[in-house]
């Protein structure tokens, strides 16, 4: 009776919440599209003139969508086979009417609730040349619109060696807090690539333990490197994490595994973790949007049975080199654009690297320049967590020849 109780509760306060938000929108011109209460079950995406998508913002707790009345955009509901179900088209231009409806070009009105999509929004992947000054392709994931194309984020991709050098996306700030929460991420895709490797049989502890059994001449030592039951084991490390992204389209278009590496969960559930919520947590602060490249450079090693360390992959080709390598360092470049400020973050990858030798910190560290690198919440120095060090973006350069090259102050 107390949870029943407590659940109505929580059931009327957000009735008064939403009723509040109502009264108060009235009152003013334009659409205000709440999305905590009036969501369809696949939402379109609402296109400007400028082929921006509207991004909500958060208002109190609610997540609103802001349009000015008369703006007009576009009902997208994208991918292929996709469409409104009111109107069994992709496309449907719509002006925002006075009275928080859009209006289609035939004058009919549709609430927010009643633009719904037959399914979720689905992304594209286009390859646009090379990268990571040559060997890379790079692949640019986002939505096909008409004959246009709206970026998401972008990533670089080595086809032959299996390894991904960086991927390319924005934190806004005055959105990124107005993320859809509930949703629950899908498996990771190879799509067309890879070919001949199951990438997600790969990422299973027991092959990850197989294969670094191979590498390091014993089923036992592996064992030790790869421990059931604790984080001591390769994630599918994410690069542009789906955290960065608003809706859950844009969310479920992070999973690719051209966007991710292996690295361990110790690390991923450790420093970087929290290098991501600071991202986040800044730009929301300062509201800002933020261009944010990571990347991975190097292979980590283990030690074999004789000692001798070896590079570590989790996979070989037929004549045995090696595919998806486990990066010594993930970094993470954010560039602040209006400043033109940047700063580099980099975390070593390895819980078994100890001690960390002065040449494995690859560039000046500058962290106790940087207040957002809270040492409150990092763990610098902790290796199990990610041994992580900063840098200016022109160091980073110098030691990552593919990272970018800005020669810029340092965003603090």
């Amino acid at each position: 009776m107390r949870l029943l109780g407590f659940a109505l509760l929580v059931i009327i306060s957000k009735l008064n919440v939403g009723l509040a938000y109502s009264i108060e929108r009235n009152n003013k011109a334009g659409c205000a599209f709440n999305l905590d209460i009036s969501s369809p079950a696949y939402p379109p995406h609402l296109i400007d003139e400028n082929m921006k998508i509207v991004l909500p913002v958060l208002e109190g707790t609610a997540r609103i969508i802001n349009l000015s009345e008369g703006q007009q955009v576009t009902i997208g509901c994208l991918g292929a086979g996709n469409y409104m179900l009111a109107t069994g088209l992709g496309l449907n231009s719509a002006t925002c009417a006075a009275n928080s409806n859009l209006q289609l070009a035939d004058g009919t009105e549709y609430s927010y609730d009643g633009i719904g999509c037959v399914k979720q929004n689905d992304e594209v992947l286009i390859e646009q040349g090379t990268c990571a000054n040559g060997p890379g392709t790079f692949i640019r994931n986002g939505w096909q619109f008409g004959a246009d194309f709206i970026p998401l984020f972008d990533m670089c991709h080595d086809k032959n060696l299996a390894l991904n050098y960086y991927s390319i996306d924005t934190v806004y700030g005055r959105s990124v807090n107005a993320d859809d929460k509930t949703n629950t991420g899908p498996t990771f895709s190879q799509s067309s690539y890879y070919p001949g490797l199951s990438v997600n049989t790969l990422y299973t502890q027991a092959e990850q333990t197989k294969t670094i059994a191979g590498i390091v001449g014993s089923d036992a030592l592996a064992g030790q490197y790869i421990v059931p039951n604790t984080e001591y084991y390769f994630s599918r490390g994410h690069m542009a994490p789906d955290a960065d992204f608003i809706d859950a389209a844009s969310q479920d278009a992070s999973y690719y595994f051209m966007n991710a590496a292996p690295q361990f969960q110790t690390f991923n559930n450790g420093n970087w973790k929290w290098l991501e919520i600071g991202v986040r947590n800044t730009a929301i602060a300062r509201q800002l949007d933020l261009t944010i490249y990571t990347g991975t450079f190097s292979v980590t090693t283990l030690a074999d049975i004789n000692g001798v360390q070896q590079k570590i992959y989790l996979a070989f080709d037929a004549n045995n080199n090696g595919l998806i390598p486990a990066p010594k360092y993930f970094w993470k470049l954010i560039h602040e654009p209006i400043s033109n400020t940047a700063t580099a973050v980099i975390g070593i990858n390895n819980p078994y690297l100890d001690p960390v030798m002065p040449e494995d910190v690859i560039c000046p560290d500058v962290c106790d320049q940087i207040p957002w690198v809270n040492s409150a919440i990092f763990e610098l120095n902790n290796i199990a967590k990610g041994y992580t060090f900063c840098c200016t973006a022109a160091e980073l350069y110098k030691a990552v020849s593919f990272s970018p090259n800005l020669d810029v102050p340092l965003f603090i």
